[in-house]
């Protein structure tokens, strides 16, 4: 199990992540990103996205090397649940 669920954690982080930058970019606003704390919703639509296409390569790369288990499933999940909950509980923080 070791290494591999840590794989599928961050798979699972990456998805959560790019979620609310994609939704605050498509929907006009300025959103706080790795580049800065208010920046346009084009970074933040390009950032979603990129979160996206990394999460979705690892994915294909973790799932050809060795069959998806449902502890893999889990931490997926677990790791897709911190993110929503890290954006969700600390929002004012994100906006600002």
């Amino acid at each position: 199990m070791g290494l591999f669920v840590l794989w599928y954690l961050l798979i699972g982080f990456l998805l959560g992540n790019g979620m609310p930058h994609f939704v605050f970019g498509v929907a006009g606003e300025v959103f706080r990103s790795p580049f800065g704390a208010e920046s346009s919703p084009a970074v933040n639509v390009a950032w979603g996205l990129v979160n996206f296409l990394a999460a979705t390569v690892l994915l294909w790369w973790r799932s050809a090397s060795r069959s998806v288990s449902r502890a893999d499933v889990g931490f997926l999940l677990l790791g897709h649940w911190l993110a929503v909950a890290m954006f969700g509980l600390a929002i004012e923080q994100f906006l600002s």
